[in-house]
């Protein structure tokens, strides 16, 4: 069923907004790319491509943080509503490269209130771990695509503190390629950004897995002529990898 609804804010925009599955993303029940076939320098239309690495996003793809905003709120004494509209008010600059504290004093300008070091190091704790934790169902898919050897990769809209947290977490063995937006200086849907990852990976376009919440990014990956998928869940995205040969049946 192809649904129109509205996804908590996530590292990729700057305001709430409402994410729309274009069609066709499920067809027989799997996860498909919002257009074409597999495009690239080795491969033709209609032709099939063995995918040589996958990349995830990772704020509302591995990573979904429900009470973020709330945790915000309340050490500000402020809305969460408030809160949440202040901090993607701000967000791009700070997701490409910009200074936490820089970000967070312009978020606390707009609610009113003083850029107190000590608070914006608490904010900046809480949002960094809120982003970098992950479902335990992506933690599976991970660690199931790393056991059958397959290269995988974060590609994400991410500050600074986040890039240095992810490559730390516990579930950073699995990943082989990291690509953050405040390291590049460059963001989705940015083409540029995806001409530099795919030079950096050393791939052809068509061998290149990409799985996205935004619709825009998608878009703007298949245009790369890389195989970009919506996400919708972790259940269709495990379909969509053991479809494509990369995650085998349990």
């Amino acid at each position: 069923m192809v649904l129109a609804v509205r996804v908590p804010g996530r590292l990729e925009r700057p305001l709430v907004a409402e994410h729309v599955v274009a069609p066709p993303p499920l067809v027989g029940g799997q996860v498909r790319p919002s257009a074409g076939t597999s495009t690239g320098p080795d491969s033709r239309p209609g032709t099939h491509v063995t995918p040589r690495v996958v990349l995830f996003d990772l704020g509302e793809v591995l990573a979904t943080p429900p009470g973020l905003y709330p945790s915000l709120a309340a050490c500000l004494s402020h809305p969460p509503e408030a809160v949440e509209a202040a901090y993607w008010a701000h967000r791009d600059a700070y997701d490409r490269g910009g200074t936490a504290q820089s970000f967070w004093s312009s978020v606390l300008a707009e609610l009113g209130l003083p850029a107190v070091r000590s608070t914006i190091n608490e904010l900046t704790r809480i949002d960094t771990e809120a982003w970098t934790t992950i479902r335990p169902d992506a933690l599976s898919l991970l660690k199931a695509l790393s056991a059958r050897g397959v290269r995988v990769g974060i590609l994400s809209n991410a500050t600074r503190e986040m890039a240095s947290a992810a490559r730390k977490a516990t579930w950073a063995r699995y990943i082989t390629d990291w690509f953050f937006s405040s390291e590049l200086r460059l963001a989705k849907p940015d083409p540029a950004l995806y001409r530099q990852v795919t030079n950096v990976l050393g791939l052809p376009a068509g061998t290149i897995v990409f799985i996205d919440d935004r619709q825009v990014n998608v878009s703007a990956a298949l245009e790369s002529g890389w195989n970009a998928y919506l996400w919708i869940s972790g259940a269709q995205t495990a379909t969509l990898l053991k479809d494509l040969g990369l995650f085998g049946a349990e």
